[in-house]
């Protein structure tokens, strides 16, 4: 993937999953271990917690407006707590951040490689995600790949979430760098409506995560939304 702009970024804010990371292999793994533990092998209330969340149990896949997919981590406990009248939302919450350990993690094709590059090439990076920072500090250590970034941050870490413009102002301060001079990376509509909120130079949507071309067209700059499920390889030249 090449865009003109790219010649005058000076730092790079990631989404995590679905964008540095293979979203289903670790959402449908997670979403599983939860639904059948606060269903206690109840087929019907597996299936309403399921629906609550944007998840089809039987496919295993995530249908359009997921909150697993855009919102937050406590947005997506309270929605099954919701459900579930008998337990509190911090007892839910319990539930979901205990599942989060040894989930299986597959990283974008080339993810290693591109990093590399780009810092050798001086670029700042940065993940983003509405995710816990926990979870994303344990899902980037385990991976071998923390220590390429100069900023982490989640929901919890006092920013806001996106598509609010919190996070990457964040980044953009602890990096000391303009958002005239970042790129924001993301295979959701929140992550590009993020960049843009920041005013960021460039917003790039790709399409490794459960969002299709047609929805992140008409938001990602133009001639940056090149990658496919078949071709998950990075091809962003500095």
């Amino acid at each position: 993937m090449k865009h003109d702009s790219l010649k005058n970024i000076k730092g790079i804010i990631f989404d995590k999953d679905g964008t540095l990371f293979d979203f289903n292999s670790v959402w449908s793994v997670w979403c599983d271990r939860v639904l059948d533990d606060l269903s206690d092998n109840n087929a019907s209330l597996k299936n309403s917690l399921a629906e609550s969340i944007g998840y089809d149990a039987n496919s295993k896949t995530f249908i359009a407006g997921s909150l697993i997919v855009s919102a937050t981590a406590q947005d997506t406990a309270k929605a099954l707590a919701d459900q579930l009248p008998a337990l509190s939302l911090r007892e839910v919450n319990d539930v979901c951040v205990k599942h989060l350990d040894n989930l299986p993690l597959t990283p974008i094709s080339g993810l290693e490689e591109l990093l590399t590059k780009l810092k050798a090439a001086s670029i700042k990076l940065g993940v983003a995600t509405n995710d816990l920072e926990s979870a994303a500090v344990s899902q980037l250590t385990e991976t071998k790949i923390k220590h390429h970034f100069d900023f982490i941050c989640g929901c919890d870490s006092g920013f806001g979430s996106k598509p609010a413009a919190g996070m990457i102002h964040a980044f953009c301060k602890a990096t000391e760098l303009p958002p005239t001079e970042v790129a924001m990376v993301g295979d959701s509509l929140h992550d590009i409506n993020a960049g843009k909120a920041a005013q960021t130079a460039l917003n790039i949507g790709v399409l490794t995560g459960p969002a299709t071309e047609q929805e992140l067209s008409p938001k990602a700059d133009p001639g940056t939304n090149r990658l496919t499920k078949q071709n998950i390889r990075y091809r962003i030249r500095i």
